[in-house]
């Protein structure tokens, strides 16, 4: 089974929402799941992780396979986290679903329909909103707004600024927003990235340096 959100038992059909809590990406850009098991026997687990290009529905003919997870084995009542062996790279996609199932004892009976299945699980990568957080030198806040064309609007304000430290409009690519900003006769990098439905990392160092990190956590939709 892959959660739905926190709480979730398993019981289906669901209603919206359905932005899975246990979908992530890691640091090294590979998609990971928990996955449970609901059942009473112990079961080897196979996961499959997909991207959906922002904008379409959620079914087979829309989906491209990121990668598959190594079998899991997973005792009853337990989960275990799988990573996907191959990293999100398809930067028009917002969208990751993940199947996780036995082909035998226990598949997938509705494919991609998160709604209707407990083998399947989705996360979207929802950026509009405001995040705060703090890197090492100091609070940070993070607005972003939608644009025409598919783009967003990001200002980045320092902790009692009234003017944003940065202001671009931009569109990320794939699950992550990266750009250079000079500041007097320095370069500067900044990169933001998901890490869930409700928070970024912000690294944020001159170019060449090493780059000062930070959590931020959604305060507004």
């Amino acid at each position: 089974m892959l959660r739905s959100r926190p709480g979730d038992s398993g019981a289906r059909p669901l209603a919206a929402p359905f932005a899975s809590p246990d979908i992530t990406v890691g640091p090294d850009g590979r998609p990971r799941a928990v996955v449970l098991n609901l059942g009473s026997r112990e079961v080897v687990a196979s996961t499959e992780f997909y991207s959906v290009p922002a904008g379409l529905p959620v079914t087979a003919e829309n989906a491209r396979l990121v990668g598959t997870g190594n079998p899991a084995i997973i005792r009853p009542g337990e989960a275990v986290t799988v990573s996907c062996n191959e990293p999100w790279l398809n930067r028009q996609a917002d969208v990751l679903v993940v199947m996780a199932f036995h082909p035998e004892l226990d598949p997938v009976a509705r494919p991609f329909d998160v709604l209707a299945d407990r083998h399947v699980g989705q996360m979207n990568y929802a950026w509009v909103g405001t995040y705060a957080g703090s890197l090492p030198d100091g609070d940070v806040r993070v607005e972003i707004r939608p644009a025409p064309q598919g783009l967003f609007r990001l200002k980045l304000y320092q902790e009692g600024a009234l003017y944003p430290r940065c202001d671009r409009i931009m569109k990320p690519h794939g699950h992550r927003f990266h750009w250079m900003e000079v500041e007097g006769d320095l370069r500067m990098l900044f990169d933001l990235a998901v890490v869930d439905n409700n928070r970024l990392t912000l690294g944020v160092g001159p170019r060449g340096g090493s780059p000062r990190s930070g959590l931020l956590t959604r305060v507004t939709a």
